[in-house]
């Protein structure tokens, strides 16, 4: 949650490999129900169910610790809680937060309550918890929790919730529809230690319309100890992108690629110690552009961010490091910043009319980011920016700085300079970002129409699979009565 500013510069599923034979190995998950009997694709050794089970929890209780439990093909419309270490496996499978008459009557999808467990390969759909709450939910200071491949949405608060687990990860992972948050990652000042969220598409999210400068969008972490937020792309979501506020400590936020957020795309608040390096972020942050709040990437009255290695283009504003009285001297002390080796690209939007500020030291109170001693610093970042300069408040140092060679005069920039167009799309195109701040992304496949079209080719597989077993033992039976 951040304040508005009181002065200064103002205007504006991939699951993991395993060993199938071969045919069935195109079609793992796919179900087919032929007549009363569910036939389903499964893994050697693993024996197909004749029909769905009346309860998933059931399966859950009955099986030992440790053992891996697998779902047929099929929606459960329960609350499942683990209370053992297990891995549940459920490709092809949905749990359900709505009732038989189309009501969402459970506020959770799967509760978790013991170390060591791994939820894998489910389809997770609607569910009428509050916010700051997760529709997959841990209990607090359980440890090694894994959600893997599993496809989240619909969720009145958040679809998922780890913040208060150990060592736990969120990896492959499709997040998106959810009321308030796709990841909430809420941590207790206890929990909350080496955390991991990777590999996964976070989008669509904040559908209820939350505030965005209280929780809400993709994902938010608070009071957080080594996390690592990588190789995610977060997208087209109502608020930040990823979010991490409150005493996160030493966080890595690595190669994701964050793009048409309304506010900030990747957002540190009032925290100590990161590593934000290698990632693409654009086309963010104009659902608030007061001052520097649209920025690509923003580090808010925290110290010791280590800010490099990024592509930042077409947001609202570049890269911002902001200090504000928040009333906290550990969150006041802003100090240890380092913004170097960026590329940041900035153009004026047809109806904006904020600061449009690339790289912005900004303080709105007698605190001592610009003091000598506080160490905050910039140094060979580029740029390339389609206004010409003089222009007021381009950047930003204890003031507004209108100039390139102004800002290199000062800390908070050495050795900047300016590319040249062609520079710039080489650059861009070497991350994959657009070569234009158009606000038409370019079209995605339909990936749940190509899951479904999948599906069903696979169950066709199948299903003429069982046909044709049937029939030769139909034609061995009667061969055998002949003899």
């Amino acid at each position: 949650m951040h304040p508005v500013p009181q002065n200064g510069p103002t205007a504006r599923n991939t699951p993991a490999r395993r060993r199938h034979r071969p045919v069935l190995a195109l079609c793992a998950g796919a179900a087919l129900v032929l007549g009363a009997q569910l036939v389903t694709a499964v893994s050697p050794g693993m024996t197909a169910a004749a029909s769905c089970p009346a309860s998933l929890q059931a399966l859950v209780d009955t099986a030992p610790a440790g053992a891996v439990v697998t779902a047929p093909a099929c929606t459960y419309r329960e609350t499942v809680t683990i209370g053992k270490p297990l891995t549940l496996r459920g490709y092809g499978a949905t749990i359900s937060g709505k009732d038989t008459a189309g009501t969402t009557a459970r506020a959770a999808w799967v509760i978790v309550n013991a170390s060591d467990v791994t939820v894998e390969g489910f389809a997770m759909r609607d569910a009428n918890n509050a916010a700051q709450t997760g529709a997959v939910k841990v209990k607090a200071g359980i440890s090694r929790f894994t959600l893997r491949a599993c496809d989240l949405a619909y969720a009145a608060g958040a679809n998922v919730s780890i913040g208060v687990a150990n060592r736990s990860v969120i990896e492959d992972c499709a997040i998106h529809h959810a009321g308030q948050l796709g990841v909430h990652m809420g941590g207790d000042s206890t929990n909350g230690q080496g955390n991991v969220v990777r590999n996964n598409r976070i989008y669509a999210n904040n559908t209820a319309g939350f505030d965005p400068g209280w929780e809400a969008g993709g994902l938010k972490a608070t009071r957080q100890t080594g996390l690592l937020m990588e190789g995610n792309e977060v997208y087209d979501t109502a608020g930040p992108g990823l979010w991490c506020d409150i005493n996160c400590r030493n966080i890595t936020v690595r190669g994701n690629r964050v793009h048409d957020n309304s506010h900030s795309g990747i957002f540190f608040e009032i925290s100590d110690g990161a590593t934000i390096t290698g990632n693409a972020v654009w086309r963010n942050g104009f659902g608030f552009t007061p001052w520097g709040w649209g920025a690509g990437i923003l580090v808010s009255s925290s110290s010791n961010a280590n800010v490099y290695g990024n592509t930042v283009a077409w947001n609202a504003d570049g890269i911002a490091v902001i200090s504000q009285n928040r009333g906290d001297p550990a969150w006041n002390s802003v100090t240890g910043n380092y913004v170097h080796d960026n590329t940041i690209v900035l153009s004026p939007r047809s109806g904006d009319t904020s600061d449009m500020i690339a790289l912005g030291w900004l303080q709105d109170w007698a605190g001592v980011m610009f003091n000598t001693s506080s160490n905050n610093r910039g140094a060979s970042n580029v740029y390339w920016i389609g206004s010409p300069e003089p222009d007021w408040a381009r950047f930003g140092w204890n003031g507004h700085v209108d100039t390139l060679a102004a800002l290199n005069a000062t800390p908070g920039e050495e050795a900047g300079r300016y590319l040249t167009t062609a520079e710039r799309d080489q650059r861009l195109a070497a991350v994959g970002i657009p070569q234009s701040g158009s606000t038409s992304p370019a079209p995605r496949p339909d990936r749940r129409a190509i899951a479904g079209a999948v599906m069903v080719g696979a169950a066709l597989v199948v299903a003429t699979l069982f046909l044709a077993r049937r029939g030769a033992r139909a034609r061995s039976r009667s061969a055998r009565e002949s003899t």
